[in-house]
């Protein structure tokens, strides 16, 4: 598929996730599926529709199904997305609408990650079986939370998620992959479709259905990736290019249990929200943000270009200012 052809993912997926948005808030406020402000975590001054993440979800899998019937006249290789995704979705949108207790999410995350195993669908790089389902379970449940983690202000996950789709589908171009970078595309579009309405001043907000489906994807995307083949060290890539929001769960959890918090408590210890304090508008953190991910991609993207040695040290860079940003932020009240 040519440049016109990508194009066409790109912006077919932006133009539905457009158009469904405005549905999905409708829908929404029918039925009161809102996030109301509670003066703790939730500051916002008016009650927000959610449901948007309904909209990414349709947006993408209708733009990939439509171009796999067109193109191959089959969905096969689809499958065990199409039945992960809708599971995470599912578990998202239920917890929109009736919270659901942590132990039975994660249970239903570590299935969704099992449906990718059983169709082919996992960490390849170790040289026993067991570690590779394992790392697997651990890699896609944690990035699923992550995302849903670093959902706590206006346009940041969704832009976050723009930037690493971009950058997987920059690499999946260039191993000469077909279905990935298609994918990496359509949920880069949506996405984008979704950001023009929850950009500050959010009009809506994508839920649990949006975060957790996102960073689901985001996850199960970088296990269809070779990456390179020029250095071993390539297999760090996905770390790289999902660094803010892993970063963030990194530094939530390490805030929290010096709190002695369970690492599922809500807290307002999220390094956006600590920038925020600093007295920085919700759109420069944002920036700070969006331009975090993009510095990381870029790092990501010359890395597997790249030999070993050189590769290890902007790793070694990126993992040091990692460390130093932290502790900066550690001390930020």
């Amino acid at each position: 598929m040519g440049y016109l052809g990508h194009a066409v993912i790109l912006f077919s997926a932006f133009i539905l996730a457009m158009g469904f948005v405005p549905l999905a808030s409708y829908f929404a406020r029918k039925y009161g599926v809102m996030d109301k402000p509670d003066n703790k975590l939730k500051k916002h001054e008016k009650a927000i529709p959610y449901l948007g993440g309904a909209a990414i979800f349709l947006a993408f899998f209708i733009t990939l199904v439509a171009n796999q019937l067109v193109e191959y006249h089959s969905l096969k290789g689809m499958v065990g997305l199409l039945l992960a995704g809708s599971m995470i979705f599912t578990l998202g949108l239920v917890d929109d609408i009736k919270k659901l207790s942590v132990p039975l999410k994660f249970g239903v995350q570590i299935l969704a990650a099992v449906t990718l195993i059983i169709f082919g669908i996992k960490v390849q790089f170790m040289g026993n079986e067991l570690l590779n389902v394992a790392l697997t379970i651990v890699w896609v449940v944690g990035v699923t939370n992550a995302f849903n983690l670093l959902d706590i202000m206006d346009g940041l996950s969704s832009g976050v998620a723009v930037v690493a789709a971009l950058t997987y589908f920059a690499l999946g171009v260039d191993a000469g992959k077909l279905f990935s970078p298609l994918a990496s595309l359509a949920l880069a579009g949506s996405c984008l479709g979704f950001l023009y309405y929850n950009f500050p001043p959010a009009k809506i907000f994508m839920g649990d259905a949006g975060s957790l489906f996102i960073g689901f994807m985001l996850a199960t995307l970088s296990l269809t990736e070779s990456y390179t083949g020029i250095n071993n060290l390539a297999v760090i890539t996905p770390l790289i290019i999902l660094g803010v929001p892993i970063f963030d769960t990194i530094f939530v959890m390490v805030m929290r249990a010096k709190q002695g918090k369970p690492v599922y408590f809500g807290s307002p210890d999220h390094f956006p929200l600590r920038l925020k304090r600093s007295g920085m508008s919700g759109k420069q953190v944002i920036g700070i943000a969006y331009s975090a991910a993009l510095a990381l991609a870029v790092v990501a993207y010359v890395s597997t270009k790249l030999p070993a040695v050189q590769a290890g040290t902007l790793y070694a860079l990126v993992f040091a200012y990692a460390i130093f940003a932290g502790i900066k932020l550690s001390k930020m009240k």
